[in-house]
């Protein structure tokens, strides 16, 4: 899933389901993992994590946010360990707490299981379909860039030379260097996506960022 619009399709139909409403795929801000690079790789190992794709979907104050795009997480996330043709889907509720969904996403085997059991519902239901589905009411979706989280960044330059204008946009950061870059990284507080943007411009030189779960 390059591109990130298998997983976009998915977390639109598991929110469709949760919220009983009609969710537009084509609403949800989407970003797959062409623009991950091996020096993000290399920054997310030095930091003993790993960058995976997540579509995202969060119920805050009565509003559903949105998102398909890479996340930095560390070897202590559910999500962390969930490589090759599986998925995952972690599941957080008020009064559940975290709860783990993980099988195989691909493969002849469970693809076959998928088309037989849809073969089964067909047989036993008819004309009549399952009661598993949504209405027709719109769901208003809100980008999930609008809730505060934690940004991993990389900046052009040396650490010395932007370190006040780094802490002056940004306030206390953790600062991540790799040996003999000409860039260094930072992992910020918790900050909307619109405030990521501003200070980071008050620094200049971006290079990359991504959302993280550290």
């Amino acid at each position: 899933d390059i591109e990130g619009y298998d997983t976009c399709r998915k977390i639109a139909i598991l929110t469709a389901v949760a919220t009983g409403k009609e969710v537009n795929y084509e609403e949800i801000p989407t970003q797959g993992i062409t623009k991950i690079t091996s020096m993000d790789s290399s920054y997310a190992a030095h930091m003993g994590a790993a960058i995976k794709l997540f579509g995202t979907s969060v119920n805050k104050d009565g509003k559903i946010y949105l998102e398909v795009a890479p996340v930095l997480v560390d070897a202590k996330d559910p999500l962390y360990a969930v490589t090759d043709v599986f998925n995952g889907i972690l599941v957080v509720g008020n009064m559940l707490g975290a709860s783990m969904f993980y099988g195989s996403g691909a493969g002849k085997l469970p693809t076959a299981s998928a088309v037989v059991g849809d073969m089964i519902s067909a047989v036993r239901f008819g004309d009549e379909p399952e009661k598993i589905g949504w209405s027709s009411e719109k769901l208003e979706v809100h980008p999930a860039a609008e809730l505060s989280r934690k940004y991993f960044a990389r900046f052009e330059g040396s650490e010395r030379a932007k370190k006040e204008a780094v802490a002056a946009a940004f306030g206390d950061v953790k600062f991540v260097t790799l040996e003999g870059k000409d860039e260094f990284a930072v992992l910020t507080g918790e900050m909307t996506g619109e405030e990521f943007d501003a200070a980071a411009a008050k620094v200049g030189g971006l290079r990359q960022k991504i959302a993280a779960r550290l």
